[in-house]
């Protein structure tokens, strides 16, 4: 059974230990940015993804209320607080270790996202994310769980740099 724990002194290095596929690389940041980043950006949950008792993944989310005006992370601008008038999560970054993917891991941690989000967040109407317009295979799981492209395309700076952007497809999934 797939449940989110948070991120602890106890699971700390294990989760900064978990590995994409190489083919993977370059798709998100490294969990210890992630984690860093929800300690400046508080607003971001780090959460720990477990199945049964294996840690096997990791997601970093926030809920956004209608209306709500914050600082945002690094290159993410305001487009963020755009929400049709509707509360909703973000699901900034999920991953699974490289050791457990081709499972149906995955796409079991993607809906068991959607359900937590639902229960910890009732007023939610959607939850989006967005993609690299070339990784396909994440296009691919999104759009057979529900996640339908808006049209939109966002350009978002890449860490670390001044000057490089990545554009990237919004996503949608609505409750």
């Amino acid at each position: 059974m797939i449940r989110f724990e948070k991120v602890t002194p106890k699971n700390f290095e294990d989760v900064i230990n978990l590995r994409l596929r190489d083919d993977q690389v370059g798709f998100l940041e490294n969990n210890l940015y992630s984690l860093a980043e929800s300690y400046v950006f508080t607003y971001l949950e780090p959460r720990a993804i477990y199945n049964d008792d294996e840690l096997i993944g990791f997601m970093l989310y926030y809920f956004q209320p209608d209306g709500v005006v914050r600082e945002m992370g690094p290159g993410e601008g305001s487009h963020e607080i755009h929400s049709d008038g509707k509360d909703y999560v973000y699901l900034k970054r999920i991953m699974l270790d490289k050791d457990v993917q081709g499972k149906g891991l995955g796409r079991a941690s993607m809906k068991g996202a959607a359900e937590f989000f639902r229960k910890e967040y009732p007023s939610a109407a959607f939850v989006e994310l967005m993609h690299y317009m070339d990784n396909d295979t994440g296009a691919s799981l999104y759009e057979s769980l529900g996640y339908t492209s808006t049209g939109e395309v966002r350009e978002t700076l890449r860490p670390g740099t001044e000057d490089e952007y990545d554009r990237e497809l919004v996503r949608r999934m609505y409750y």
